[in-house]
């Protein structure tokens, strides 16, 4: 028996071999289908969390657009406001003009009846007022008027500019803020 064994020892060790191999087989099949099987759940995931990514980048996308529209809208708005206060300031400015061309007119009207009166005293013999005094204060008054309308068309379209850029400042920050925090108006 043991001559046996000798003689059919490399059946017996090719045999041995033959199951180690094959159970080495069986088993690397089973890794093999274990890892495809995660790599599918791994594939799945990705694609999965790529879907949910792109689905909140298109969203986010959209709010800042929304936002971005909202902003413009305001932007335009508050400048058609300031353009129309603006030309509410340059109309007022034209009634000061015209107003101060009739008080000056008015005026020299006024003082032309004065010399006038005033040669005709003279002429009888009376005592003849003065004419330079009303004169100064004829050319006084009319520089007078004339820097208070320029100053009050400046203050009119700078309260215009600057309500305009207000307005404009607190849409921005409104944007930002609602950005940051997430909300869409």
């Amino acid at each position: 028996m043991l001559t046996t064994l000798r003689a059919n020892a490399w059946k017996y060790t090719a045999i041995a071999l033959a199951l180690g191999l094959g159970f080495a087989v069986v088993k690397q099949t089973l890794r093999l289908a274990e890892a495809q099987l995660e790599a599918a759940n791994t594939d799945a995931t990705l694609q999965t969390e790529r879907a949910s990514a792109d689905r909140s980048a298109l969203a986010t996308s959209e709010r800042y657009r929304k936002l971005g529209d909202t902003h413009r809208d305001e932007i335009a708005q508050t400048d058609t406001a300031a353009q129309a206060a603006i030309a509410a300031a340059d109309a007022g400015r034209a009634r000061a003009v015209a107003a101060r061309n009739r008080l000056q007119r008015d005026l020299a009207d006024y003082l032309t009846q004065h010399r006038a009166a005033a040669q005709a005293r003279a002429a009888a013999g009376q005592c003849a007022p003065d004419a330079a005094p009303a004169d100064l204060l004829a050319d006084m008054l009319r520089r007078a008027d004339d820097r208070a309308g320029e100053l009050a068309h400046v203050a009119d379209t700078a309260r215009a500019r600057g309500l305009a850029c207000e307005r404009a400042y607190d849409s921005a920050r409104t944007m930002i803020e609602a950005a940051q925090n997430g909300k869409a108006e």
